[in-house]
């Protein structure tokens, strides 16, 4: 009974520990973005996620070589993004936006977004 009740209470106090782990997941935007670094490029969205726990816009852009490059570009969480305006609607696939934001430190088709303006001249910025 004594090893039950013991094993049940070591259990009970663990339980905040692992509801915890998912935020030791969680990244930093320095370990992944260069921060020293802001892309802009006229683009055509091709997505977009208003999911948590990162908004993602997905969009087409070519490069200096005229060859198209997918890219997908993380913003904040809903909830950060909608207190600065933006909603699930805020943009459609198929918009032609010219987007910032700050690049992959390995080189992938990734990035931290910083702000778009949008076709109608309206800018956008992070949460």
């Amino acid at each position: 009974m004594k090893a039950k009740a013991l094993a049940l209470g070591v259990l009970l106090m663990a339980i905040p520990l692992f509801a915890t782990l998912p935020l030791l997941a969680h990244h930093g935007g320095a370990s992944l973005y260069d921060m020293s670094k802001e892309l802009t490029v006229d683009a055509t969205v091709t997505e977009f996620q208003w999911t948590n726990p990162h908004v993602e816009i997905g969009l087409d852009a070519k490069d200096d070589k005229g060859k198209v490059r997918h890219w997908i570009i993380e913003a904040n969480s809903p909830p950060v993004m909608a207190n600065r305006g933006w909603n699930r609607k805020s943009l459609q696939a198929g918009e032609v936006i010219k987007i910032t934001f700050n690049p992959s430190q390995r080189g992938g088709s990734v990035g931290r977004f910083i702000k778009l303006i949008k076709a109608d001249g309206k800018e956008m910025l992070r949460g």
